[in-house]
Protein backbone atom coordinates (compact mmCIF):
# COMPACT_ATOMS: atom_id res chain seq x y z
CA UNK A 1 0.00 0.00 0.00
CA UNK A 2 2.70 2.51 1.16
CA UNK A 3 4.55 1.58 -2.51
CA UNK A 4 1.14 2.70 -4.75
CA UNK A 5 0.99 5.95 -2.42
CA UNK A 6 4.35 6.83 -3.62
CA UNK A 7 3.89 5.91 -7.05
CA UNK A 8 0.68 7.94 -7.11
CA UNK A 9 2.14 11.11 -5.17
CA UNK A 10 5.28 11.01 -8.07
CA UNK A 11 2.62 10.58 -10.43
CA UNK A 12 1.02 13.76 -9.21
CA UNK A 13 4.06 15.85 -9.32
CA UNK A 14 4.91 18.11 -12.21
CA UNK A 15 7.41 16.61 -14.52
CA UNK A 16 10.29 18.85 -14.95
CA UNK A 17 10.00 19.68 -18.28
CA UNK A 18 6.46 20.79 -17.50
CA UNK A 19 7.33 23.40 -15.08
CA UNK A 20 10.04 24.29 -17.39
CA UNK A 21 7.68 25.03 -19.77
CA UNK A 22 4.95 26.69 -17.55
CA UNK A 23 7.94 29.28 -16.26
CA UNK A 24 8.84 30.13 -19.86
CA UNK A 25 5.32 30.82 -20.80
CA UNK A 26 4.85 33.11 -18.01
CA UNK A 27 7.90 34.81 -18.83
CA UNK A 28 6.87 35.66 -22.51
CA UNK A 29 3.36 36.44 -21.23
CA UNK A 30 5.11 39.08 -19.32
CA UNK A 31 7.42 40.19 -21.98
CA UNK A 32 4.82 40.27 -24.38
CA UNK A 33 2.20 42.04 -21.43
CA UNK A 34 4.67 45.61 -21.21
CA UNK A 35 5.33 45.51 -25.19
CA UNK A 36 1.87 45.67 -25.26
CA UNK A 37 1.00 48.30 -22.82
CA UNK A 38 4.22 50.25 -23.55
CA UNK A 39 2.63 49.88 -27.39
CA UNK A 40 -0.34 51.16 -26.68
CA UNK A 41 1.50 54.42 -24.23
CA UNK A 42 3.47 55.58 -26.63
CA UNK A 43 0.54 56.31 -28.93
CA UNK A 44 0.15 59.54 -27.07
CA UNK A 45 3.59 60.30 -26.61
CA UNK A 46 4.73 60.28 -29.60
CA UNK A 47 8.52 60.08 -28.39
CA UNK A 48 10.16 59.79 -31.77
CA UNK A 49 8.61 63.23 -32.91
CA UNK A 50 10.34 64.84 -29.18
CA UNK A 51 13.25 62.93 -30.13
CA UNK A 52 13.77 62.28 -33.83
CA UNK A 53 17.10 60.52 -32.94
CA UNK A 54 14.59 57.71 -32.42
CA UNK A 55 12.89 57.65 -35.50
CA UNK A 56 15.22 55.47 -37.28
CA UNK A 57 14.91 52.86 -34.31
CA UNK A 58 11.34 52.73 -35.17
CA UNK A 59 10.18 52.02 -31.56
CA UNK A 60 6.41 51.19 -32.29
CA UNK A 61 7.32 48.84 -34.24
CA UNK A 62 9.93 47.27 -31.95
CA UNK A 63 6.98 47.05 -29.48
CA UNK A 64 4.63 45.67 -31.51
CA UNK A 65 6.84 42.80 -32.93
CA UNK A 66 8.02 41.74 -29.48
CA UNK A 67 4.58 41.39 -28.09
CA UNK A 68 3.01 39.80 -31.06
CA UNK A 69 6.45 37.07 -31.48
CA UNK A 70 5.94 36.79 -26.90
CA UNK A 71 2.17 35.99 -27.67
CA UNK A 72 3.09 33.71 -30.06
CA UNK A 73 5.94 31.97 -27.67
CA UNK A 74 3.48 31.78 -25.03
CA UNK A 75 0.66 29.93 -27.31
CA UNK A 76 3.42 27.13 -28.36
CA UNK A 77 4.86 26.76 -24.92
CA UNK A 78 1.78 26.71 -22.71
CA UNK A 79 -0.83 24.63 -25.94
CA UNK A 80 -3.81 27.92 -24.83
CA UNK A 81 -5.32 29.24 -27.69
CA UNK A 82 -5.65 33.08 -28.19
CA UNK A 83 -8.77 34.69 -27.03
CA UNK A 84 -10.66 35.43 -30.19
CA UNK A 85 -14.54 36.01 -29.47
CA UNK A 86 -16.88 37.25 -31.41
CA UNK A 87 -16.49 40.43 -31.98
CA UNK A 88 -13.33 39.60 -33.24
CA UNK A 89 -15.13 37.87 -35.80
CA UNK A 90 -17.07 41.33 -36.81
CA UNK A 91 -13.45 42.99 -36.67
CA UNK A 92 -12.36 39.97 -39.39
CA UNK A 93 -15.19 40.97 -41.82
CA UNK A 94 -14.04 44.43 -41.75
CA UNK A 95 -10.25 43.77 -41.97
CA UNK A 96 -10.72 41.45 -45.03
CA UNK A 97 -13.16 43.46 -46.58
CA UNK A 98 -10.53 46.18 -46.63
CA UNK A 99 -7.92 43.91 -47.65
CA UNK A 100 -9.59 43.03 -50.74
CA UNK A 101 -10.87 46.26 -51.57
CA UNK A 102 -8.03 47.24 -54.13
CA UNK A 103 -9.68 44.81 -56.49
CA UNK A 104 -12.71 46.96 -56.69
CA UNK A 105 -10.72 50.20 -55.73
CA UNK A 106 -10.54 53.44 -58.01
CA UNK A 107 -7.49 54.35 -56.18
CA UNK A 108 -5.73 50.55 -55.89
CA UNK A 109 -2.36 51.45 -54.33
CA UNK A 110 -4.38 53.81 -51.76
CA UNK A 111 -6.41 51.83 -50.60
CA UNK A 112 -3.18 48.63 -50.31
CA UNK A 113 -1.76 51.01 -47.83
CA UNK A 114 -5.24 52.12 -46.14
CA UNK A 115 -5.57 48.24 -45.93
CA UNK A 116 -2.20 47.73 -44.41
CA UNK A 117 -3.14 50.29 -41.73
CA UNK A 118 -6.52 47.99 -40.94
CA UNK A 119 -4.33 44.84 -40.51
CA UNK A 120 -2.05 46.72 -37.77
CA UNK A 121 -5.49 47.56 -36.01
CA UNK A 122 -6.54 44.06 -35.87
CA UNK A 123 -3.60 42.86 -34.98
CA UNK A 124 -2.96 45.49 -31.96
CA UNK A 125 -6.56 44.69 -30.67
CA UNK A 126 -5.56 40.72 -30.67
CA UNK A 127 -2.33 41.63 -28.62
CA UNK A 128 -4.20 43.92 -26.29
CA UNK A 129 -6.96 41.76 -25.22
CA UNK A 130 -4.53 38.50 -25.65
CA UNK A 131 -1.52 40.09 -23.26
CA UNK A 132 -3.37 42.33 -21.09
CA UNK A 133 -4.63 38.79 -19.36
CA UNK A 134 -5.35 39.56 -15.88
CA UNK A 135 -7.20 42.12 -13.58
CA UNK A 136 -4.32 43.50 -12.42
CA UNK A 137 -2.72 43.72 -15.88
CA UNK A 138 -5.94 45.30 -16.74
CA UNK A 139 -5.13 48.19 -14.25
CA UNK A 140 -1.52 48.68 -14.59
CA UNK A 141 -2.51 49.37 -18.68
CA UNK A 142 -4.91 51.05 -18.25
CA UNK A 143 -2.80 53.49 -15.97
CA UNK A 144 -0.27 53.70 -18.17
CA UNK A 145 -2.61 54.56 -20.84
CA UNK A 146 -4.61 57.25 -19.69
CA UNK A 147 -1.37 58.65 -17.85
CA UNK A 148 0.93 58.90 -20.87
CA UNK A 149 -2.44 61.87 -22.05
CA UNK A 150 -0.18 64.17 -19.65
CA UNK A 151 2.15 64.90 -22.86
CA UNK A 152 -0.03 65.37 -25.45
CA UNK A 153 -2.83 67.35 -23.05
CA UNK A 154 -0.13 69.63 -21.65
CA UNK A 155 1.87 69.95 -24.98
CA UNK A 156 -1.44 70.94 -26.40
CA UNK A 157 -2.25 73.78 -24.38
CA UNK A 158 2.01 74.98 -24.52
CA UNK A 159 1.97 74.78 -28.08
CA UNK A 160 -1.04 77.01 -28.37
CA UNK A 161 0.46 79.64 -25.29
CA UNK A 162 3.12 79.97 -26.93
CA UNK A 163 2.08 80.10 -30.73
CA UNK A 164 3.72 76.78 -31.88
CA UNK A 165 2.20 74.71 -34.26
CA UNK A 166 -0.59 76.19 -34.67
CA UNK A 167 -3.49 75.31 -37.30
CA UNK A 168 -5.29 77.73 -39.52
CA UNK A 169 -3.32 80.64 -36.94
CA UNK A 170 -5.32 79.64 -33.78
CA UNK A 171 -5.76 76.20 -32.98
CA UNK A 172 -3.06 74.10 -30.82
CA UNK A 173 -2.41 70.53 -31.47
CA UNK A 174 -0.10 67.35 -30.61
CA UNK A 175 2.26 65.48 -32.37
CA UNK A 176 2.41 62.21 -34.19
CA UNK A 177 -0.95 60.48 -35.08
CA UNK A 178 -2.52 63.71 -32.88
CA UNK A 179 -1.19 66.24 -35.23
CA UNK A 180 -4.85 67.02 -36.28
CA UNK A 181 -6.52 69.21 -33.55
CA UNK A 182 -9.54 67.48 -34.39
CA UNK A 183 -7.94 63.91 -33.82
CA UNK A 184 -5.91 65.30 -30.57
CA UNK A 185 -9.05 66.69 -29.27
CA UNK A 186 -10.81 62.84 -29.69
CA UNK A 187 -7.98 61.03 -28.12
CA UNK A 188 -7.82 63.00 -25.15
CA UNK A 189 -11.74 63.02 -24.72
CA UNK A 190 -10.68 58.90 -24.65
CA UNK A 191 -8.41 59.55 -22.31
CA UNK A 192 -10.14 62.19 -19.24
CA UNK A 193 -12.86 59.93 -17.67
CA UNK A 194 -10.54 57.27 -17.04
CA UNK A 195 -7.86 59.66 -15.21
CA UNK A 196 -11.30 61.13 -13.64
CA UNK A 197 -11.86 57.61 -12.33
CA UNK A 198 -7.96 57.52 -11.08
CA UNK A 199 -8.91 60.99 -9.22
CA UNK A 200 -12.15 59.57 -7.37
CA UNK A 201 -12.45 55.87 -7.57
CA UNK A 202 -11.69 53.65 -4.25
CA UNK A 203 -8.56 52.58 -3.26
CA UNK A 204 -6.49 54.36 -5.20
CA UNK A 205 -2.88 55.47 -3.78
CA UNK A 206 -2.42 59.25 -3.24
CA UNK A 207 0.53 59.65 -5.81
CA UNK A 208 -1.67 58.14 -8.46
CA UNK A 209 -4.33 60.17 -7.70
CA UNK A 210 -2.49 63.10 -8.04
CA UNK A 211 -0.75 62.00 -11.17
CA UNK A 212 -4.00 61.92 -12.98
CA UNK A 213 -5.23 65.01 -11.25
CA UNK A 214 -3.02 66.63 -13.13
CA UNK A 215 -3.61 64.74 -16.27
CA UNK A 216 -7.31 65.38 -16.28
CA UNK A 217 -6.96 69.14 -16.29
CA UNK A 218 -4.46 68.92 -19.02
CA UNK A 219 -6.75 67.12 -20.93
CA UNK A 220 -9.56 69.62 -20.39
CA UNK A 221 -6.54 71.99 -21.36
CA UNK A 222 -5.34 70.14 -24.88
CA UNK A 223 -8.50 70.19 -25.57
CA UNK A 224 -9.65 73.61 -25.22
CA UNK A 225 -6.42 74.65 -27.13
CA UNK A 226 -7.83 72.70 -29.82
CA UNK A 227 -10.48 74.52 -30.54
CA UNK A 228 -12.35 71.60 -31.75
CA UNK A 229 -16.17 72.17 -31.45
CA UNK A 230 -16.76 67.98 -31.96
CA UNK A 231 -14.05 67.83 -29.07
CA UNK A 232 -15.80 69.97 -27.26
CA UNK A 233 -19.56 67.90 -27.52
CA UNK A 234 -17.36 65.00 -26.82
CA UNK A 235 -16.06 66.03 -23.78
CA UNK A 236 -19.41 67.59 -22.31
CA UNK A 237 -20.90 63.95 -22.91
CA UNK A 238 -17.38 61.81 -21.50
CA UNK A 239 -17.80 63.77 -18.22
CA UNK A 240 -21.50 63.80 -17.68
CA UNK A 241 -21.34 59.68 -18.66
CA UNK A 242 -18.77 59.71 -16.18
CA UNK A 243 -20.52 61.15 -13.25
CA UNK A 244 -24.15 59.37 -13.87
CA UNK A 245 -21.92 55.97 -14.19
CA UNK A 246 -19.91 56.31 -10.98
CA UNK A 247 -20.10 54.76 -7.80
CA UNK A 248 -19.60 57.59 -5.78
CA UNK A 249 -22.23 60.40 -8.02
CA UNK A 250 -21.25 62.85 -5.27
CA UNK A 251 -17.14 63.30 -5.30
CA UNK A 252 -17.38 62.59 -9.24
CA UNK A 253 -20.45 65.32 -9.74
CA UNK A 254 -18.15 67.77 -7.76
CA UNK A 255 -15.27 67.21 -9.78
CA UNK A 256 -17.35 67.76 -13.12
CA UNK A 257 -18.62 71.07 -11.93
CA UNK A 258 -15.28 72.14 -10.57
CA UNK A 259 -13.89 71.57 -14.27
CA UNK A 260 -17.10 73.26 -15.86
CA UNK A 261 -16.44 76.51 -13.86
CA UNK A 262 -12.93 76.25 -14.49
CA UNK A 263 -13.45 75.73 -18.39
CA UNK A 264 -16.38 78.66 -18.16
CA UNK A 265 -14.00 80.86 -16.65
CA UNK A 266 -10.68 80.22 -18.20
CA UNK A 267 -11.29 79.44 -21.62
CA UNK A 268 -10.32 81.98 -24.02
CA UNK A 269 -12.68 84.48 -26.24
CA UNK A 270 -11.58 82.51 -29.20
CA UNK A 271 -12.72 79.29 -28.52
CA UNK A 272 -16.40 80.51 -27.88
CA UNK A 273 -16.25 82.14 -30.77
CA UNK A 274 -15.39 79.06 -32.88
CA UNK A 275 -18.13 76.97 -31.05
CA UNK A 276 -20.80 79.35 -32.18
CA UNK A 277 -20.08 79.51 -35.57
CA UNK A 278 -21.54 75.65 -35.66
CA UNK A 279 -24.55 77.57 -35.99
CA UNK A 280 -23.31 80.02 -39.33
CA UNK A 281 -23.61 77.25 -41.44
CA UNK A 282 -22.81 78.39 -44.75
CA UNK A 283 -21.26 81.10 -43.23
CA UNK A 284 -18.23 78.57 -41.74
CA UNK A 285 -16.50 77.12 -44.55
CA UNK A 286 -15.10 74.17 -42.16
CA UNK A 287 -19.18 73.38 -41.94
CA UNK A 288 -19.68 73.67 -45.65
CA UNK A 289 -16.33 71.22 -46.14
CA UNK A 290 -18.28 68.77 -43.85
CA UNK A 291 -21.46 68.74 -45.60
CA UNK A 292 -19.81 68.72 -48.79
CA UNK A 293 -17.84 65.44 -47.32
CA UNK A 294 -21.28 63.51 -46.21
CA UNK A 295 -22.72 64.61 -49.68
CA UNK A 296 -19.76 62.87 -51.53
CA UNK A 297 -20.07 59.98 -48.96
CA UNK A 298 -23.64 59.74 -49.82
CA UNK A 299 -23.29 59.62 -53.81
CA UNK A 300 -21.09 56.90 -53.10
CA UNK A 301 -23.26 55.02 -51.14
CA UNK A 302 -26.22 55.45 -54.03
CA UNK A 303 -23.82 53.67 -56.58
CA UNK A 304 -22.17 51.86 -55.09
CA UNK A 305 -23.63 50.78 -51.76
CA UNK A 306 -21.99 47.18 -51.26
CA UNK A 307 -18.18 47.56 -51.13
CA UNK A 308 -17.88 51.60 -51.35
CA UNK A 309 -14.47 52.81 -53.80
CA UNK A 310 -12.08 51.18 -51.59
CA UNK A 311 -10.46 51.54 -48.33
CA UNK A 312 -8.30 54.93 -47.93
CA UNK A 313 -9.83 55.97 -51.60
CA UNK A 314 -12.14 58.62 -49.95
CA UNK A 315 -10.12 61.18 -51.23
CA UNK A 316 -9.60 60.34 -54.29
CA UNK A 317 -13.69 59.56 -54.97
CA UNK A 318 -13.66 63.69 -54.38
CA UNK A 319 -13.80 64.68 -58.45
CA UNK A 320 -16.49 62.51 -59.25
CA UNK A 321 -18.76 62.28 -56.76
CA UNK A 322 -18.34 66.07 -55.41
CA UNK A 323 -21.10 68.46 -55.98
CA UNK A 324 -20.79 71.11 -59.16
CA UNK A 325 -20.36 73.64 -56.74
CA UNK A 326 -17.48 72.88 -54.40
CA UNK A 327 -15.22 74.60 -55.87
CA UNK A 328 -16.48 77.79 -53.63
CA UNK A 329 -13.84 75.75 -51.42
CA UNK A 330 -11.05 76.95 -53.54
CA UNK A 331 -10.44 72.96 -54.55
CA UNK A 332 -10.28 71.93 -51.25
CA UNK A 333 -11.19 68.13 -50.78
CA UNK A 334 -12.27 67.09 -47.49
CA UNK A 335 -12.13 63.55 -45.75
CA UNK A 336 -15.24 62.62 -44.56
CA UNK A 337 -15.24 63.65 -40.67
CA UNK A 338 -17.81 60.96 -39.84
CA UNK A 339 -16.25 57.46 -39.24
CA UNK A 340 -20.47 56.14 -40.01
CA UNK A 341 -19.94 57.73 -43.46
CA UNK A 342 -16.25 57.00 -44.35
CA UNK A 343 -16.73 53.46 -43.92
CA UNK A 344 -19.56 53.80 -45.56
CA UNK A 345 -18.35 55.20 -48.53
CA UNK A 346 -14.98 53.21 -48.51
CA UNK A 347 -15.88 49.88 -47.72
CA UNK A 348 -19.66 49.80 -48.49
CA UNK A 349 -22.44 48.41 -46.19
CA UNK A 350 -19.94 44.83 -45.63
CA UNK A 351 -17.38 46.96 -44.33
CA UNK A 352 -19.59 49.08 -42.00
CA UNK A 353 -21.38 46.09 -40.54
CA UNK A 354 -18.08 44.52 -39.44
CA UNK A 355 -16.67 47.69 -37.55
CA UNK A 356 -19.82 48.89 -36.08
CA UNK A 357 -20.93 45.25 -35.13
CA UNK A 358 -17.50 45.15 -33.65
CA UNK A 359 -17.32 48.81 -31.32
CA UNK A 360 -21.43 48.04 -30.19
CA UNK A 361 -20.21 44.20 -28.95
CA UNK A 362 -16.93 46.30 -27.22
CA UNK A 363 -19.43 48.93 -25.80
CA UNK A 364 -21.47 46.24 -24.26
CA UNK A 365 -18.78 44.30 -23.10
CA UNK A 366 -18.19 47.34 -21.25
CA UNK A 367 -21.62 47.91 -19.80
CA UNK A 368 -21.81 44.02 -18.99
CA UNK A 369 -18.57 44.16 -16.87
CA UNK A 370 -19.72 47.74 -15.01
CA UNK A 371 -20.60 45.56 -11.81
CA UNK A 372 -17.29 42.99 -11.78
CA UNK A 373 -14.30 43.15 -10.59
CA UNK A 374 -13.14 45.64 -13.00
CA UNK A 375 -16.22 47.76 -12.58
CA UNK A 376 -14.90 51.22 -12.44
CA UNK A 377 -12.17 50.49 -14.99
CA UNK A 378 -15.28 49.52 -17.51
CA UNK A 379 -17.43 52.16 -16.71
CA UNK A 380 -14.93 54.67 -17.05
CA UNK A 381 -14.17 53.06 -20.13
CA UNK A 382 -17.37 52.97 -21.62
CA UNK A 383 -17.65 56.84 -20.96
CA UNK A 384 -14.10 57.32 -22.71
CA UNK A 385 -15.54 55.59 -25.13
CA UNK A 386 -18.67 57.14 -25.77
CA UNK A 387 -17.10 60.48 -25.97
CA UNK A 388 -14.36 59.36 -28.27
CA UNK A 389 -17.40 58.24 -30.49
CA UNK A 390 -19.40 61.57 -30.43
CA UNK A 391 -16.45 62.92 -31.40
CA UNK A 392 -16.07 60.71 -34.45
CA UNK A 393 -19.32 61.76 -35.57
CA UNK A 394 -18.06 65.11 -36.22
CA UNK A 395 -14.32 64.83 -37.01
CA UNK A 396 -14.00 61.02 -37.16
CA UNK A 397 -11.24 58.91 -38.90
CA UNK A 398 -11.00 54.90 -38.90
CA UNK A 399 -7.42 54.74 -38.55
CA UNK A 400 -7.77 56.35 -35.16
CA UNK A 401 -5.83 53.96 -32.77
CA UNK A 402 -7.31 55.36 -29.99
CA UNK A 403 -10.95 53.79 -30.43
CA UNK A 404 -9.50 50.25 -31.19
CA UNK A 405 -7.52 50.52 -28.10
CA UNK A 406 -10.20 51.60 -26.06
CA UNK A 407 -12.46 48.70 -27.70
CA UNK A 408 -9.20 46.32 -26.30
CA UNK A 409 -9.68 47.33 -23.54
CA UNK A 410 -13.58 47.56 -22.74
CA UNK A 411 -12.94 44.06 -23.72
CA UNK A 412 -10.60 43.33 -21.17
CA UNK A 413 -12.85 44.64 -18.18
CA UNK A 414 -15.33 41.83 -19.17
CA UNK A 415 -13.18 38.54 -20.15
CA UNK A 416 -10.46 38.84 -17.61
CA UNK A 417 -12.36 40.05 -14.51
CA UNK A 418 -14.15 37.50 -12.33
CA UNK A 419 -17.58 37.42 -12.34
CA UNK A 420 -19.34 38.68 -9.29
CA UNK A 421 -23.13 39.07 -8.16
CA UNK A 422 -24.62 42.65 -9.34
CA UNK A 423 -24.05 45.39 -6.56
CA UNK A 424 -27.50 46.84 -5.16
CA UNK A 425 -28.49 50.43 -6.43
Amino acid sequence: MHSLARVQTAALQPVPEVVARRWQAEKAARVAFFATALFAAQLYLSPAQWFPALEPLHHAAIFSSVGLAALLVRRVLSNEPLWLGWRTAAFAVYVVTAVLSPMWSIAPEGSRLGALEVVKHFLFFLALVNAIDTPRRVRIALAMYALAALAPGWGTFNNWMNDELLVEGFRGRWLGVMADPNHDAMALVGALPILLFFCVGHGHKWLLRLAAAVGAVGCVAGIIATHSRGGTLGLAIAVILFALLSRRKAIATVCVLIGAAAMLLLAPTSFWQRNETAALGAEDLSIVGRLEAWQVAARIFEERPILGVGEGAFLDAWNQYAPIDSDRLFGHRYVAHNLVLEVLGTLGLVGLFGLMGFILVSIWSAWKARNGELGGEARAVLAAMMGNLVCQMFAGSAASWFLFALCGFATCCQVWAKRSQPEPV
